[in-house]
């Protein structure tokens, strides 16, 4: 294959004389959305008063970042003189050890609690009193809902999240649901008379449970300098985008033993004009990239990459999604590839992820391809926007041995719901049948669930109850109940203010029914659904609070402690730079 790639030198910056007419106007049109996004540019009142409770609140958590005694003095700027707080800890709360880690969990107090409870002095003092007056204290408070009580009055609910150190050293923790009653005074600020706490719990950990080792793997500074040791938003600007463009990060990365040796390497893929690496295990734990010796040192744009035995001879050969291509390296056995074949799309968009399983039981694996935007990443636009059905088809490509693969979506059934924005898919056989079913994250809307029914498909998410019509990113399976059965966490994305804003009366007023509640799924976040082991999931992802994950990627179960239960780990973040406004 041939690559040609391009490097640049930094952006130059130009003046706005200098700058071309579409380049002008596109930062026009950038600015004219700014302006839309600025509550108090219209007259929707909820979000204006959304807007100025939040900035209270930012004041708050800077206070609470300065590490000094006079913190809760300070905080009391946010509270009415007679503001009334509800028992932060009431005495009976739900305490349990897992490992090392403890955790609190207290529950609701009531309006009727708040009125004959302590002030906020004394409240505060109660909810910061495991806190290290000596060490910061980083506070996120997430506003989720908002209602108008009268001209002066109004409440939010809200998320509220703290990290810092304990006063033993240990780390401790809060996530909770407020709500806050607020009232405008005289002279225009906003005071919090009322604080009423829904749930919030306190998690006690030792330090460090896990440490960044990255540089004691990766010692060789060829290695790491200077691809790896800068993020995307560097190499933005730098690189010429034959592929999507370096910042968005939606390359991927795979473990396998590769050569044999018994220990696991890395297949770490990367943006159009850096070359993949393949890091191999070495005896003291350091690894060695062989990429380039090994013929995968790939320049190309590569999404989805895995490292399975395609071909049954006992060493795990590497698949790369290039743009719409999926290209086969078969092993030798010694960690060197040979490009075997590539399997090319009819339509130009791109492969985001891989799944391989042998879904017609014939002893060798077949692989299915995800496809998530037609054209390019903020081109194809989603239509409509909570219930997409204008992406790029899916593949299934059938393992024929020597003869190669055989795209088989339409035979086996696997066309049927295939136009969604595809970012994931997993293989399980959820039903013990013996063979392996089919689940597929979509971005903006529902999800798939393929039942294999002897080699042949069909979609049964709406009635297994698993549909999950959100902005899907990644799944994962596990028996986390111990039942015998496997359950499936989902990873979307949470929005606060989709949250707040959805759910208002003013919001779509006029809109059906479906496409309301639709964009309302959107914003809740992951989801937990449980299997009831007769074919049927129980959503739980509110009562086993797994709800709030961010903008969360490709959560996976795994046991941390090696206590027999599943955790999840979720991975989350969008797009960021050097500037808290370079969105």
């Amino acid at each position: 294959m041939v690559t040609v790639w391009f490097v640049l030198a930094a952006p130059i910056a130009l003046a706005d004389d200098d700058k071309p007419a579409a380049i002008a106007e596109r930062e026009a049109v950038i600015d004219a959305l700014t302006t839309k996004a600025d509550p108090n540019a219209d007259d929707w009142t909820t979000e204006i008063l959304a807007d100025k409770a939040g900035n209270q609140l930012k004041k708050l958590g800077k206070i609470w970042a300065e590490a000094g005694a006079k913190r809760v003095e300070e905080s009391l700027f946010l509270f009415a003189p007679d503001t009334k707080i509800g028992d932060i800890r009431p005495e009976t709360n739900e305490t349990k050890q897992i490992g090392n880690i403890t955790v609190y969990r207290y529950g609701t107090s009531t309006a009727s609690e708040a009125a004959s409870a302590g002030d906020a002095r004394s409240s505060l003092t109660t909810l910061l009193k495991n806190f290290s007056p000596a060490k910061p204290i980083r506070a996120k408070f997430k506003t989720v809902g908002v209602r108008e009580v009268d001209a002066k009055h109004f409440e939010i609910d809200v998320i509220y999240q703290a990290v810092g150190q304990h006063t033993d050293g240990r780390n401790v923790q809060h996530t909770g649901d407020w709500t806050l009653a607020w009232k405008k005074t005289d002279d225009g600020d906003l005071k919090v008379t009322f604080l009423i706490q829904q749930r919030l719990d306190e998690v006690l950990m030792p330090p460090n449970q896990f440490v960044d080792c990255t540089r004691g793997v990766i010692k060789d500074d060829n290695i790491w300098s200077p691809q790896l040791a800068h993020g995307c938003e560097y190499w933005f600007g730098r690189i010429d985008a034959v592929g999507e463009i370096n910042f968005m990060g939606h390359n991927g990365i795979a473990v396998g033993d590769v050569n044999g040796d018994g220990l696991d390497d890395i297949y770490v893929a990367q943006g159009t004009g850096l070359p993949n690496k393949l890091l191999i295990q070495q005896p003291d734990g350091t690894v060695k990239d062989t990429a380039l010796q090994a013929g995968v040192a790939w320049l190309d744009d590569t999404k989805g990459v895995l490292l399975v035995d395609i071909d049954n001879d006992g060493d795990q050969d590497l698949l790369c999604a290039i743009g719409p291509t999926i290209v086969l390296c078969e092993n030798d056995g010694s960690g060197e590839f040979r490009p075997r074949r590539g399997m090319r799309a009819s339509t130009p968009a791109s492969f985001y992820s891989l799944a391989a399983a042998d879904y017609d039981g014939d002893g060798d694996l077949d692989i299915y391809g995800c496809r998530y935007v037609k054209l390019s990443y903020g081109v194809s636009v989603p239509v409509p926007f909570q219930d997409a059905n204008n992406g790029p088809a899916n593949h299934l490509l059938r393992n024929d041995g020597k003869r190669g693969f055989a795209d088989v979506t339409r035979e086996v059934g696997l066309h049927i719901n295939n136009a969604r924005f595809s970012l994931a898919a997993t293989w399980v056989d959820y039903d013990e049948d013996g063979d392996p079913d089919l689940y597929v994250t979509n971005d903006f809307g529902r999800n798939n669930f393929y039942r294999n029914d002897g080699g042949k498909f069909v979609d049964i998410a709406a009635e297994a109850g698993v549909e999950d019509q959100a902005a899907g990113m990644g799944a994962s399976w596990a028996d986390i109940d111990l039942d015998g059965d496997l359950d499936l966490y989902v990873s979307n994305m949470f929005s606060s203010a989709g949250r707040r804003i959805a759910y208002q009366s003013r919001f779509l007023p006029e809109g059906s029914s479906p496409v309301r509640s639709g964009v309302q799924r959107h914003s809740l976040g992951n989801s937990l659904f449980v299997n009831n082991g007769d074919g049927i999931f129980e959503d739980r992802s509110e009562r086993a609070q797994v709800r709030l994950g961010r903008w969360a990627w490709g959560a996976r179960f795994t046991d941390l402690n090696n206590d027999g239960y599943e955790d999840v780990v979720v991975p989350n973040g969008f797009l960021t730079n050097l500037y808290k406004d370079d969105l």
